[in-house]
This record gives structure tokens, sequence and C-alpha cells, in this order.
């Protein structure tokens, strides 16, 4: 591919990435806002089940999923048209939202390590244990380095996935779509599944009795489960006639 392809694609990135910013930063306030006043109020009843306190942020990590998810799927629907308009191929346009991808998820994984210390640092004051009750890669709060790629890696995954469904959506229109929704959403869950995160980890470890595999495999497994959704979506773009925008 050529360097101006990539130039494209950098652009479509930055303008998609500029289009999502409002709606995000809504997003992040409002997330942020509401389960820093949940957290407050348990600090201010020292906890509800004594020195260990539950943590009201792990419950986030749905939302910091699941509207990334949403985002993805609009992706090409609304994107797509006006790129081709203004002389962008749907290569190139394919290129830039596998990046806005990436970009949303390195939000997400910043937001939820943030809040993840915050909340840590708030019970700490109040002599209270941050308890984690969901699988997770960390252990603690504290742990950023590692709760940065876990989030980053599992919201790619979601965001991904959606990108895939809202181009199958584009392409297809609203019945084989939906049809076909148990496999375009499987690499999210695949994802968190190989993770051993979310509600997914849970029934892998609690009720089918599978731990996790080591890290050294898991988490190349999850990044190629992402790569090939990818090279599915790309493909699908680049084949994708363009329908006009109402």
């Amino acid at each position: 591919m050529s360097a101006l392809t990539y130039r494209r694609a950098g652009l479509v990135t930055r303008d998609q990435t500029r289009g999502l910013s409002l709606s995000m930063v809504i997003f992040i306030g409002a997330v942020g806002v509401g389960f820093l006043l949940v957290a407050l109020l348990i600090v201010a009843m020292d906890g509800f089940d004594g020195p260990e306190a539950r943590s009201v942020w792990e419950n986030s990590a749905y939302a910091t999923r699941y509207y990334p998810l949403a985002l993805g799927i609009m992706l090409t629907p609304v994107y797509l048209a006006l790129g081709v308009a203004n002389g962008v191929t749907r290569r190139a346009f394919s290129l830039g939202a596998m990046g806005t991808v990436v970009v949303i998820a390195a939000i997400m994984a910043v937001f939820e390590a943030v809040g993840y210390a915050l909340e840590n640092g708030l019970y700490q004051l109040a002599g209270l244990t941050q308890e984690l009750t969901t699988p997770h890669l960390f252990d603690s709060g504290t742990q950023v380095w590692i709760s940065v790629p876990e989030v980053g890696i599992t919201v790619a995954g979601n965001v991904a996935a959606g990108l895939l469904i809202g181009t199958t959506y584009y392409r297809w229109g609203r019945l084989w779509p939906t049809i076909a929704l148990p496999l375009t959403f499987a690499p999210a869950l695949a994802v968190e599944a190989l993770m051993s995160v979310g509600w997914p980890g849970g029934l892998m470890i609690d009720l089918w009795g599978i731990e996790r595999r080591p890290l050294w495999l898991v988490i190349p497994t999850s990044l190629l489960v992402i790569a090939l959704t990818f090279a599915a979506t790309h493909v699908l773009v680049r084949t994708t006639a363009v329908h006009p925008q109402a």
C-alpha cells in the first residue's frame, strides 16, 4: 500500500475521533461522576461489608465495553459514504476505522485504569480495602501497568466486533446481519473469554472450571482474534458498494 493510503487512513482516524470526541467526553464525565458519587457514599458509610468494600468502579467496565461497541457499529454506516465523497478510498477508510478502534480502546483503558487507582486511594484513605469481585489480570487498582493492557485489549475486541457488525448491516441491510449477530459478536466474547475477564471469564472459571491460560499465550491469541476481525472487516469494506446518504 502506498504512503498516500496511510496518510489518508490517518486523516480518517483523526476525523472520526474528532467526530466522536464530544460524545466520549460526555460519556466519560457521566460515568466518572456517577461512580465517584457511589464510591463516596460507601466511604461515608464505612463500607457495606466491613473493612473490605466491593469495588464500585468495577461495574463501569460494562459501560466502557458496550458503549465503545456501539461507537464501532456506527463507523461504517456514518462515515464511509462521507469519506468516499471526499476522495478517501475504501481501503484507506478501512485502515482509518481500525485506527479509530485502537484510539477508542486506548482512551477507555486509561479512563478505567485511572478510575481503579482513584477508587483504591479513596478507599485506603477511609481505611477500607478495595475488593475486586470479577476476574482480572490485576489484583489491585494500583496496578495500572496491568489494568491498562487488560482493558485496552478487551475494549478493542468489543469495538472491532462493533465495526464488523456495523459493516455487515451497511452492506446487507437488516435481515441477514441480524441473523449473523452471534457470529459477528463472537470476537468480543472470544477476547473476554480468552483473557478470562468480565462475565465471560467468570463463566469459564466459576461455572465450567476452566482456568486462565498462561499470559504469554492468552494475550497474543486475543490480539490475533482482533487482527482477524479487522481482516474480515477490511475485506467487506473494500468490496462494499457505497450507499448515498439521505
